[in-house]
């Protein structure tokens, strides 16, 4: 029955998001993530300062707007973009990310039906409208998570990798899974991505830029509580609970994850070890926004392929209120341990399946 539905559910979902497409343009909030980045590349360009005077301050006193926090390399990347005006490098990267969500959809490991059945369900998500409209980077990090899960004994996943550390640095995370799983081969593979990565920028943005993003990041405070920061800490501060024992969740939840990733990884097979491990990045974040759980596409796309077809459910949790959502990240990681090792970890055009599965 779901082989008939999922395309049925496709095109409904990409209908809506076209409508949805279309009232974001000039809405409230459009494009405002987008605004920083861009100026930031157009700072690049001009052969500026990359970063604004006084950024950890700014940041600390909750003035986000046009705060440009990540590495070096993302600008640069973002730099083409600048030929053209604001307004159309805003939409430009608004296509450019409903791109990088059908082909990060189309790149899971999983059957046809599954895949399908993902980017319906991600149409009417709520972190992934909010992410389309703000003109972030979460649709660009599911796309490259999805990208690394399916070619993950290739170069190509370590470039995807190292992307995705530049990006968001908690993806680093996965160093700790490979370094139980012994694929040492792969840690090599990203470090060299990640180092050539980092030499191909120097020349446009010297070392001084990178020594400035180090002094930003140091300059930062307690950002797990700060305006439209959600954490554990977040959550149980508006639940009533006194700061001193609010402030234990967020140290607790960097051990949850990395328990959780430590068990996947020893006892889960590579799939699942994967999936854990790139949803945990979101507990050892020291905050998350609403947008950062499109990621909750690849425990729901792993869950449905194994024959849970109510994980559907999962991604469309982000709709619940906002100190809900730094609980969902747990809750999905559990229920994504909940899957038995395989019997043996062969690929039949998708994740890892029990033999049984895969001779049938």
């Amino acid at each position: 029955m779901l082989e008939v539905a999922a395309p049925v559910a496709a095109v409904l979902g990409a209908m809506l998001l076209v409508l949805a497409v279309g009232i974001f343009i000039g809405s409230a909030g459009s494009g405002y993530d987008f605004a920083a980045y861009d100026a930031a590349a157009r700072r690049i360009v001009a052969g500026e300062a990359l970063y604004v005077p006084n950024t950890a301050q700014l940041y600390a006193a909750g003035a986000y707007e046009g705060l440009y926090l990540y590495p070096p390399p993302m600008a640069i990347a973002l730099a083409p973009l600048a030929a053209v005006s604001s307004g159309a490098a805003t939409a430009t990267w608004l296509v450019i990310r409903l791109v990088l969500l059908v082909a990060g959809c189309l790149a899971i490991p999983a059957g046809r039906t599954t895949r399908l059945l993902i980017f319906a369900v991600a149409c009417v998500s709520f972190p992934v409208l909010f992410d389309l409209n703000l003109g972030n980077v979460s649709i660009v990090v599911f796309a490259l998570s999805a990208l690394a899960w399916r070619t993950m004994e290739s170069p190509v996943a370590a470039v995807a990798h190292a992307a995705l550390i530049a990006i968001r640095f908690p993806f680093g995370l996965f160093f700790v899974e490979w370094l139980v799983e012994r694929r040492f081969r792969r840690i090599a593979w990203t470090i060299g991505a990640g180092v050539l990565l980092i030499a191909l920028s120097l020349p446009i943005v010297g070392v001084s830029t990178y020594l400035d993003y180090v002094t930003i990041l140091r300059g930062l405070p307690d950002i797990s509580t700060g305006p439209h920061n959600l954490s554990l800490k977040s959550t149980a501060l508006a639940l009533g609970a006194p700061g001193s024992l609010a402030a234990l969740l967020v140290p607790l939840g960097y051990v949850v994850g990395l328990v959780a990733v430590l068990f996947a990884a020893r006892r889960r097979d590579r799939d699942v070890a994967f999936v854990v491990t790139a949803t945990a990045t979101l507990l050892v974040a020291p905050f998350i926004h609403p947008h950062y759980l499109v990621l909750l596409l690849l425990p729901a796309a792993l869950l449905v392929e194994r024959g849970r077809a109510w994980a559907l459910a999962l991604p469309l949790l982000g709709w619940l209120p906002d100190p809900v959502l730094p609980l969902i990240a747990p809750i999905a990681i559990g229920l994504v341990l909940t899957i038995p090792r395989a019997a043996a970890e062969v690929r039949v055009g998708g994740p890892i399946v029990p033999a049984a599965s895969a001779a049938s």
